[in-house]
Parts: C-alpha cells; sequence; structure tokens
C-alpha cells in the first residue's frame, strides 16, 4: 500500500462479543474511507477497499455471547451458595459436634462435603447445556476433552469455595453474603461474562486475573465457538484447578483441629 502496489486488505474480528465486533469492524470502515479521501486526489494511488470477516460468529447473535456466560454465572451462584449454607447451618446449629467428636478427618468431611455439590453442580450443567443446544442454538466446535475436564475442576472450584466460606464463616447470612460477593458480583461483573475484560477499567482489571470465573469461560467460549482445545485452553484449566485447591487448603486449615489426638 506504501508504495502504491495493490494490496488485498483483510480484517479478521473476533465476533464472539458481537457488540465488540460490530464496532470493531465499524472503525475499520472509517480508517478505510478517511484513507480514500486523503489520497483521492492522487490518481495513481489506488483506492483501498476492506474485506471484513467475522470469525466464530458470522451472524453476530448476542446468543451467542450472553448464553455461555449465562451458564457459566449459573455454576458460579448457585452450587458455592448452597455449600456455604450447608456448612454454616452446622456451626449456627451447634450440629458439626457431632462431628468433632466422629472418628472422621478434617479431609474426609470436606471432600464428602465438596463431592455431594459437584454432583448438584454438575446435574445444574447437563440442564443449562440442555438450555445452550436448544434456545442459544449452541454447539462444540471442536475437541470437547478440554471443556469437559475444566467443567469437573470448575465444580470442584465452586464446591471448594462455598465450602470454605461456610468453615470459615459460623453464619449463614454472613456466608451468603459472601458468596453473593464472590460468586456472583465478582464474578458477575470482572469475570468477561458480559463485557470483555478489556472493557474494565485499568484500577480493577487486576482483580479479573483472581476470578476463576473468567478462566471457565474462555474454555467454554472456545468449546462451543471457536474450537482451539487444549493448546488454547490447557492454562486455563490448569489455573482452575490451582485456585479450586487454594479454596480447599483454606476449607482445611480451618477445620484441621477438629480431632485432636489424645
Amino acid at each position: 500500500m506504501a508504495l502504491g502496489a495493490n494490496s488485498p486488505v483483510q480484517l479478521l474480528v473476533d465476533a464472539s462479543d458481537a457488540n465488540t465486533a460490530k464496532i470493531t469492524a465499524g472503525y475499520a470502515n472509517e480508517i478505510t474511507r478517511a484513507y480514500n479521501q486523503r489520497i483521492a486526489g492522487n490518481q495513481g494511488l489506488p483506492l483501498v477497499q476492506t474485506a471484513i470477516r467475522l470469525w466464530y460468529n458470522p451472524g453476530l447473535s448476542a446468543k451467542k455471547f450472553y448464553g455461555p456466560g449465562i451458564f457459566v454465572l449459573g455454576l458460579s451462584m448457585f452450587p458455592p451458595l448452597l455449600a456455604a449454607l450447608a456448612m454454616a447451618k452446622e456451626s449456627e446449629l451447634k450440629t458439626i459436634l457431632q462431628v468433632y467428636v466422629s472418628s472422621i478427618s478434617a479431609h474426609e468431611f470436606l471432600l464428602g462435603k465438596i463431592l455431594a455439590f459437584m454432583v448438584v453442580a454438575l446435574a445444574e450443567c447437563v440442564v443449562m447445556l440442555v438450555l445452550l443446544f436448544t434456545y442459544f442454538g449452541l454447539g462444540l466446535a471442536g475437541d470437547p476433552t478440554p471443556f469437559i475436564v475444566a467443567t469437573i475442576l470448575y465444580t470442584f472450584c465452586v464446591a471448594a469455595f462455598g465450602t470454605m466460606v461456610g468453615a470459615t464463616i459460623p453464619s449463614q447470612v454472613a456466608a451468603m453474603q459472601v458468596v453473593a460477593l464472590g460468586g456472583f458480583l465478582l464474578v458477575f461483573l470482572l469475570s468477561g461474562l458480559i463485557f470483555p475484560i478489556e472493557n474494565i477499567p485499568v484500577g480493577l482489571r487486576w482483580i479479573s486475573n483472581f476470578m476463576w470465573g473468567r478462566y471457565y469461560i474462555e474454555v467454554v467460549r472456545d468449546a462451543l465457538l471457536q474450537g482451539g482445545g487444549w493448546l488454547a485452553d490447557w492454562w486455563k484449566v490448569a489455573i482452575i484447578g490451582l485456585i479450586g485447591s487454594v479454596f480447599y487448603g483454606v476449607g482445611w486449615f480451618s477445620m484441621r483441629r477438629m480431632q485432636l489426638k489424645a
């Protein structure tokens, strides 16, 4: 283009977020129009014609952006809330004393709780996947194994989060508020579920690095729209597992003294 030779110009836009794709394509058209106006007086320079291609969501359907976000938000909110309330209720009603005088360890008690709510989360996952494949018109775009592994780890992560909150806060009201803040508000606003992370103010964007929902939504969108597979998602799957392990570790640390050796 700088030498005045004919050169094809193509702009590839990730249309997973239809609104951002529309804005980006509009900017490209305006830049092209301004460039053509600037060189219109130079007869030797050819006008530029852009060819815009929309990847992953060529129809710019908003459902393909919001559907995965609703899916992740549902998994991020209900299972940890149930887990936190169940754990905090035992402390409020003092039924936790029956566990203290039993022979089970903190690991056995916590893993039993977490596995129970993982089953609840996986059942919810199946129902919401049916909704994604029908109402939202989505389907698997590539290798489903990263999505399957990430989903199992994410159910462990959110169940461990709720269990951790309930183990450290012996009040159902307070535990519910903490889960609402972490599992709903922060995941809802800072994980890219509703708008891209790049649109979050810089002063708050760093918090997104610690939001477990951020990594899972990227895996879900890749599985349903982009099809990048393990090469694109392995590190996100690993981070989900790491965050879940941290939640479990904190919960175990708060209950590690439930049995004392005589």
